[in-house]
């Protein structure tokens, strides 16, 4: 590895910590590197800083460096590598990989864990499982910390416990400065409310203190209740109405997730994921039950599982594999209009498949202000999986959608469009979040991706 910025000249050289992190295009590894899951890139140099003061060099050397026609370099930030847009690598600039950044450490007497960035959420379960806690995630294992816990988080247990961000309590964060904070409550609080669902609106976070939720199992190991059915629909108008109305007026403990197909002779194939948070058999089993008198059903299945094993994490090399695009709108409620649209939307052929995920009960219980996460008031999370056509051609297809969203999960789409990130950090909200973001990166050295800056 070298010191400088091999072939770009007028790029200052790399300070001396740095130098042993730096991956070149010409150094062996750099294929491993280059390319996050969602797409290929060909950056000028991947930092792979394993602290927070090597993040925090790194983005001073960031904000100095540049091209050699003076122009400033993209700069990408990296924990896990799975977020949707693929803004996590680039061409031609600088990536900070925070995967070395991986501890996670539990006080189980505190009831505290401390996730660092590169930690993925599979780690973070398995740590806790055996002492029966539990934090709401997504539903891949792979998925890193610092994205997840910045951005939202809509998992397993959003019903019951709220967001991933709903969890957290401190942050350490690294601004544009090159300061490494840590962030709380009490501790430069208007920072630590943009973590927590601003995503990198203002700096990198290398590290989390959350708190769990002790899950009171008879196993002890944070069991849950899995099941999964397989309904075959004929009107998805009046199934998304059943469904809405049934994880509605669910206990809380309930979850549901819908993936759609449309089979292309009338029919939609509907796969329920079901989660109950718990091993409580005999308060779910009515509420598992009722699932199954929504349409007409052609499998399923239920059994009692820890919960890690539910958000597999296979740790394949990101090699821009995954070449779909993505979109999503939160909705009021999941209804039969909602799946009147869906099905329009899966009628295109741009679309491959839809999803409905249940929010409500605990999400709902914050206050909109109290994040920088304004979504509270709706019930469901609503997108589709696109097949790469073009903006024409995925706006058509998602529009029957887009026209009933009343905010969107910036994260879980591929659109980084003004008017998405206007949609995800709406009025006030997007007002205080963009007046912090240009108060502590003033140069918008973190404006790739999801950002209410202007670029």
């Amino acid at each position: 590895m070298s010191a400088t910025l091999k072939g770009r000249a007028g790029l200052p050289p790399l300070p001396a910590e740095l130098a042993n992190r730096a991956v070149f295009p010409d150094d062996r590894g750099y294929a491993m590197v280059r390319s996050s899951y969602m797409a290929a890139g060909s950056p000028a140099v991947v930092i792979m800083a394993t602290t927070a003061d090597e993040v925090a060099a790194a983005v001073r050397y960031a904000a100095d460096a540049q091209g050699p026609d003076g122009e400033r370099l993209p700069v990408a930030v990296r924990s896990g590598g799975h977020g949707i847009a693929g803004t996590s690598t680039n061409h031609g600039g600088i990536i900070i990989d925070l995967s070395r950044l991986d501890a996670v450490d539990l006080d189980p007497d505190a009831h505290r864990v401390r996730a660092q960035a590169g930690a993925g959420w599979g780690k973070v379960s398995t740590v806790l499982a055996p002492h029966d806690l539990t934090i709401t995630s997504g539903n891949f294992g792979d998925t890193g910390v610092g994205g997840l816990a910045t951005a939202g988080g809509v998992g397993y247990f959003a019903r019951s416990q709220g967001l991933t961000i709903d969890r957290v309590r401190a942050a350490q964060l690294v601004t544009a400065d090159g300061r490494v904070r840590w962030v709380d409550a009490e501790h430069e609080p208007d920072l630590f409310w943009a973590v927590r669902g601003g995503g990198t609106h203002v700096g990198i976070v290398t590290e989390v203190e959350l708190e769990p939720t002790r899950m009171n199992t008879r196993s002890g190991d944070a069991s849950i209740i899995y099941q999964e059915v397989g309904y075959a629909v004929t009107d998805l108008g009046a199934f998304t109405q059943a469904w809405g109305e049934w994880i509605d007026g669910a206990p809380r403990a309930a979850e549901g997730f819908l993936m759609l197909n449309a089979t292309g002779s009338g029919r939609t194939i509907v796969r329920a994921r079901n989660v109950w948070a718990g091993d409580d058999t005999a308060a779910a089993t009515p509420v598992l039950e009722a699932a199954l008198g929504l349409g007409q059903v052609f499998e399923q299945q239920a059994f009692i599982t820890p919960y890690p094993q539910i958000v597999p994490s296979p740790g394949q090399p990101h090699l821009g594999q995954q070449a779909i695009r993505m979109r999503d709108v939160l909705v009021d409620r999941a209804d039969a209009e909602v799946g009147r649209a869906m099905a329009q939307a899966l009628a295109d052929r741009t679309t491959l498949l839809g999803e409905i995920r249940a929010l409500g009960g605990a999400v709902s219980d914050v206050d909109p202000s109290a994040t920088a996460w304004a979504g509270r008031h709706q019930r469901a999370l609503v997108g589709t999986w696109l097949r790469p056509a073009g903006t024409v051609a995925e706006d058509a297809s998602f529009a029957p959608l887009q026209q009933l969203g009343t905010g969107t999960y910036a994260a879980y789409s591929s659109d980084v469009r003004p008017a998405s990130a206007e949609l995800a950090w709406p009025g006030d909200t997007g007002t205080r979040l963009r007046a912090l973001s240009e108060q502590v990166d003033p140069e918008g050295l973190f404006t790739q991706g999801h950002s209410l800056r202007r670029r």
